[in-house]
């Protein structure tokens, strides 16, 4: 049976110059790499390549000597270091001499802004330091002047890129003869040549013309956080991002091609629908345009000013509505009828459930009578109600306005004539000129054309019927 093997022991690094390390130090730098992230390979207390290069990565990122060797200075960067990841273990907090693939993505959202990180290795270097300054000094919200990153910084920094996440953006601006002139200087600096060769203007340039280049840039929605003439790298950055989103190659250069792009982030004129409103514009006349779309019962998502998918399909709707042309544009002839539609309203929002209501109240009708009354028309609102809303009302014509829930409808005030323009709201007469109808009233549900509604049955013309007093008009609440 074979004896025991003997393993030989570690042999201690040899130092260049000939003395030996001893293997404790050499197991706590590889201890202590290990905690910042580096890659030292087996913590044994022998030396490796992988050791060495760990080590060699870890001095580049503190501006030392890389050696490869865990000589003095070292290791007391590499201790220091490891007391302030002890510290931070449970934040985020981050800063020169670590290793992380969330640096790695720390430094390429840096260098995304414009911000040079040299080598995007997920090392946090002292270049990396250096560009986490910079950013903080443009984040007037980050008071913290140091190369340190920590969780609030991170997040700064994740919403700062998220916003270049997007197509190009334009702003409506009254036109003016400074505006063109400003417009002509610029076109003509994007024609300059530099000594290097290239054309256009670039990081470094400065005056009216960049000024302008960052009005534009931050009119289409990449903010380069500065307009004050210079061309800087956070400049850069934005521009780079605008011309990736419009399928420019990211030169970060303002040349003719892409001034011609960034010119159309202004749009100079005093119309708020000429030329008509679409998708990419952001604008208080697009917001105005979301708030009639709401009033009208279309659903433009937030009304933020900003002319979004969301928008455009509020827009198609209302176009397939009134027979218009699908293009999802607002022009002036629709901008005008948008507003003549909503003052004929009387303010209401008109909703899609209160559109439900009118469908529901048409289709009971149609079930039930037809055309011809039955005398049930209390019957037929309720159970058009009921559909649309899962609950019935009790009572006669003239008792349903009582028994309708005040957290479901509101009464409002309008002539008859405005009031059958609206889709969607319950009608209710006190009496009619019938027997019965001096007894038991009337109502009805409104279809919104401007003369139908229905009940048991759907009338023709609701504006004819004489003989009636005592109206009342309840809206359904959203």
């Amino acid at each position: 049976m074979p004896g025991p093997v003997n393993l030989p022991r570690p042999v201690s690094p040899v130092v260049p110059g000939g003395s030996l390390l001893p293997a404790s130090l050499v197991r706590e730098a590889e201890r202590l790499l290990k905690r910042a992230g580096f890659n030292p390979g087996a913590v044994d207390g022998a030396s490796s390549p992988a050791l060495q290069q760990a080590l060699r990565e870890f001095q580049g990122a503190w501006g030392l000597p890389t050696t490869g060797q865990p000589d003095a200075r070292t290791m007391q960067k590499l201790r220091r270091t490891s007391d302030r990841i002890r510290k931070h273990q449970a934040d985020q907090f981050v800063s020169v001499g670590q290793k992380s693939g969330a640096i790695k993505t720390i430094e390429q959202r840096l260098r995304t802004l414009g911000y040079d990180v040299g080598k995007a290795d997920g090392v946090y270097s002292q270049e990396t330091a250096a560009a986490v300054k910079k950013f903080k000094a443009d984040q007037p919200d980050l008071r913290n002047e140091s190369g340190n990153l920590a969780e609030r910084g991170r997040s700064a920094l994740r919403r700062e890129v998220a916003k270049l996440q997007h197509a190009p953006e334009r702003r409506r601006l009254d036109p003016t003869k400074a505006q063109h002139r400003l417009d002509a200087k610029t076109a003509k600096a994007t024609l300059t040549h530099s000594p290097d060769g290239t054309v256009g203007l670039a990081q470094g340039a400065r005056g009216a013309a960049v000024e302008n280049v960052q009005r534009h840039l931050r009119a289409a929605g990449f903010d380069p956080k500065h307009t004050n003439g210079v061309f800087d790298e956070r400049t850069r950055g934005a521009l780079e991002a605008f011309q990736r989103r419009s399928g420019l190659e990211a030169t970060g250069r303002v040349d003719a091609k892409t001034w011609r792009h960034l010119k159309g982030a202004f749009i100079l004129s005093k119309s708020a629908a000429s030329p008509a409103q679409r998708r990419g514009e952001r604008s208080a006349a697009v917001k105005q345009s979301e708030k009639l779309l709401k009033k009208l019962g279309f659903n433009p998502g937030k009304v933020d000013g900003l002319f979004d998918r969301r928008t455009e399909q509020a827009v198609k709707a209302y176009e397939k509505k009134h027979d218009l042309e699908r293009n999802g544009e607002i022009g002036s002839k629709q901008l005008a009828q948008m507003k003549k539609l909503a003052r004929t309203t009387g303010g209401i929002q008109v909703t899609n459930e209160m559109r439900r209501l009118a469908a529901n109240g048409r289709a009971v009708a149609l079930s039930m009578g037809g055309y011809s009354g039955l005398g049930l028309c209390a019957t037929g609102v309720s159970r058009a109600i009921e559909r649309t809303m899962g609950f019935r009302v009790w009572g006669n014509g003239n008792q349903i306005d009582n028994n309708l829930p005040r957290a479901h409808f509101k009464q409002v005030h309008m002539p008859l004539s405005k009031a059958l323009k609206i889709p969607g709201l319950v009608l209710t007469w006190e009496r009619t000129s019938t027997a019965l109808g001096s007894r038991y009233g009337h109502t009805a549900i409104t279809t919104g054309n401007g003369y139908t509604t229905t009940s048991d049955f759907v009338e023709r013309n609701t504006l004819a019927a004489g003989g009636r007093s005592g109206l009342k008009i309840f809206v359904p609440l959203p």
